[in-house]
C-alpha cells in the first residue's frame, strides 16, 4: 500500500468506527441480521427521508418475516447501547497532535436525521474531534455509491483533495470507493494495524525510526529466523555503524588486528569461529584506523587468493572458502586505500556475476539485494575511473530488474539505495517500505546473512530501521537533485 507523506484530510466511517455495536440484542433479531437489514432500500428511503419510520418498518417487516415492532426494538437497543470507541477517539486526537492540528477530521455517516440527532445529543461522544460530519440524509445518497464521495468533494466550502485525503472505514466496499476516486484507504478489519498504518501516515518515517534507534541502543542485536536466538555480532553492529554514523547505537570493541563475526564464541556453529576477510574489511572502512594497519592487513589478504585473483573467506587458509559478497567488500577495502588495482581479477569476476545474474538466488551466505546493494556501496568508495566504467551501467541495469519484487524491509531498502546510487528513483520499492515501519517505529526485521551449512536466516530489526531511514533520505536527495535537473 502506497504510504506518502502530506495527507491534509482524514474521513472516517462513523458508524462501527466511532461507536461500537452491542455484543448481542434480547430481542429474536440478531446483530448480523439487523445488520443486513440496515442496508436495504427501504431503510435508506427512511435515512433520506422519503417515507417515515413507520412505513420502513413494515416494508422490512414484509421482505425479511419479522413483526415491524420486533425490528424497531432491536434497532432502539443498539440506539441506546452505542457507545464511542474510545481508541479510535484516542487515536484520531493523536493524528492532529501528529500534524501539528493542520489535518482536518470529516466523518462519513449513514443515518437518517432522527437518528443522527438523537446519537448527537445522546451519545458520550466528543463530537468537536470532527470538523465536519457527512450524512446520507444530508447528501441524499448512501455510502457505498460513489456519488457520496462525488457531492462531498464537490462541496466548494470544503475543497477536499481526493489525492490528499485518507479514508478509514469497516466496510472493505466503502474502502474500495474511497480508493476509485484516489483517496488512500484503510480498512479496519484490525485495529492495531489500522493504528500502525494510520500512524505511519502522519508521522515522520525518518524521526520514529531514529527514536526507534535511540531508545535500543546498544541492545540492536540480530535474531535468527528461529525462535529464542538472538546474536550480538560484529557484523551487523558495524552496518548498523556505518549507516547511522552513530557509535552509541552499537556494541563494539575493535580487535589488535582480524575482525571476527562473532563477538565471542560462534553461536550455533563453530564455537572457535575463524577471523574473515568480509568482517575485518568492513571494520577498516568503518572505523577507519591508521593507514598503516590497513596496509598490513591488504598486504596479507594479497595472499589468500586463488589463482584466479578471488579473495578467500577466512584468514584460516584451512578453510578456502569463497563468497562473491565478500569478493566485492574485500575490493571495497582495497579501492577506499587507492589499491583496487591490484585486484584485477576480483573485478572482473564481480563482473561477470553481474552480467550473467548469477547472484539472483542469492550466494552461500548472503541474499541476492545484498549483492547489488554492496557493489552500489563499493561504487560509492571511490572515483576510480575504471571501476565505474566497469560495474556502474551494469549495475544500473540490474538494480531496475528487481523494481517491485517481493523481498522484506532489508531488500526493500537496499533496493532504494542501490537505485538511488546510480541515479533511478525506486518509487514502487519506497511505497512497500513506509508500509513496514512499526508502531514502535522501528521497522520489520529484514535478513542480511544466512548460515552456510544449515541455512538459518540471521536478521536484524537495528539494521532494518538504519538501512530504511537511509533509504528514505537518499531517495529524498535524489529527487530533489532531478527537480532541480529538470527546471
Amino acid at each position: 500500500m502506497f504510504l506518502k507523506r502530506g495527507y491534509t484530510d482524514f474521513v472516517f466511517d462513523v458508524s462501527d468506527v466511532l461507536i461500537t455495536w452491542p455484543s448481542d440484542l434480547t430481542s429474536p433479531i440478531d446483530r448480523k441480521a439487523l445488520r443486513s437489514y440496515l442496508v436495504t432500500r427501504s431503510w435508506f428511503q427512511y435515512e433520506s427521508g422519503k417515507i417515515s419510520k413507520d412505513q420502513c418498518l413494515q416494508d422490512l417487516a414484509t421482505k425479511f418475516s419479522h413483526d415491524a415492532g420486533s425490528i424497531d426494538n432491536a434497532w432502539r437497543q443498539v440506539a441506546a447501547a452505542l457507545r464511542p470507541n474510545e481508541e479510535m477517539v484516542a487515536l484520531i486526537k493523536e493524528i492532529r497532535q501528529m500534524t501539528g492540528g493542520t489535518a482536518r477530521i470529516l466523518g462519513a455517516f449513514n443515518v437518517s436525521k432522527p437518528d443522527y440527532e438523537f446519537f448527537r445529543s445522546r451519545l458520550d461522544v466528543d463530537w468537536t474531534i470532527f470538523d465536519a460530519v457527512f450524512t446520507s440524509h444530508e447528501l441524499d445518497i448512501r455510502l457505498p455509491n460513489p456519488g457520496f464521495f462525488k457531492r462531498v468533494i464537490a462541496k466548494e466550502e470544503w475543497k477536499v483533495n481526493p489525492h490528499d485525503t485518507v479514508f478509514v472505514g469497516h466496510d472493505s466496499d466503502d474502502v474500495v470507493t474511497a480508493r476509485s476516486f484516489g483517496m488512500h484507504g484503510v480498512l479496519l478489519a484490525d485495529f492495531k494495524e489500522a493504528r500502525r498504518e494510520l500512524r505511519n501516515i502522519v508521522g515522520d518515517p525518518v524521526k520514529r525510526g531514529w527514536e526507534y534507534l535511540r531508545a535500543n541502543a546498544g541492545r540492536l542485536a540480530c535474531e535468527a529466523d528461529r525462535p529464542g536466538v538472538s546474536i550480538m555480532e560484529n557484523f551487523g553492529q558495524l552496518l548498523i555503524l556505518e549507516a547511522t554514523g552513530d557509535r552509541s547505537l552499537v556494541q563494539l570493541m575493535e580487535p589488535p588486528r582480524y575482525w571476527n563475526y562473532f563477538q565471542g564464541k560462534g553461536i550455533l556453529t563453530h564455537e572457535n569461529f575463524p577471523d574473515d576477510l568480509d568482517t575485518t574489511s568492513l571494520g577498516l572502512v568503518t572505523l577507519k584506523p591508521p593507514k598503516e594497519h590497513c596496509d598490513s592487513l591488504m598486504d596479507e589478504m594479497l595472499t589468500l587468493l586463488t589463482e584466479d585473483g578471488l579473495p578467500y573467506t577466512y584468514f584460516d587458509r584451512d578453510i578456502p572458502r569463497l563468497d562473491p559478497v565478500v569478493t566485492v567488500n574485500v575490493l571495497h577495502l582495497f579501492y577506499t586505500h587507492g589499491r583496487g588495482h591490484e585486484l584485477p581479477g576480483a573485478l572482473a569476476f564481480v563482473r561477470s556475476l553481474l552480467e550473467n545474474r548469477a547472484y539472483i538466488d542469492g550466494t552461500r551466505y548472503y541474499f541476492r539485494e545484498c549483492f547489488l546493494f554492496f557493489v552500489a556501496r563499493l561504487l560509492q568508495a571511490s572515483d576510480d575511473r575504471h571501476l565505474h566504467d566497469t560495474l556502474e551501467d551494469l549495475l544500473r541495469e540490474r538494480v531496475k530488474e528487481l523494481i517491485g519484487a517481493l523481498g522484506d524491509a532489508i531488500a526493500l531498502a537496499f533496493r532504494v539505495v542501490a537505485c538511488a546510487s546510480v541515479g533511478v528513483p525506486n518509487e514502487i520499492d519506497m511505497r512497500n517500505l513506509l508500509p513496514m515501519q512499526c508502531e514502535d517505529g522501528g521497522w520489520e526485521i529484514g535478513y542480511i546473512y544466512r548460515y552456510g551449512i544449515s541455512g538459518m536466516k540471521i536478521g536484524s530489526r537495528g539494521y532494518a530501521t538504519a538501512m530504511a531511514i537511509k533509504a528514505i533520505e537518499e531517495l529524498d536527495k535524489l529527487r530533489a537533485k532531478q527537480g532541480v535537473e529538470d527546471r
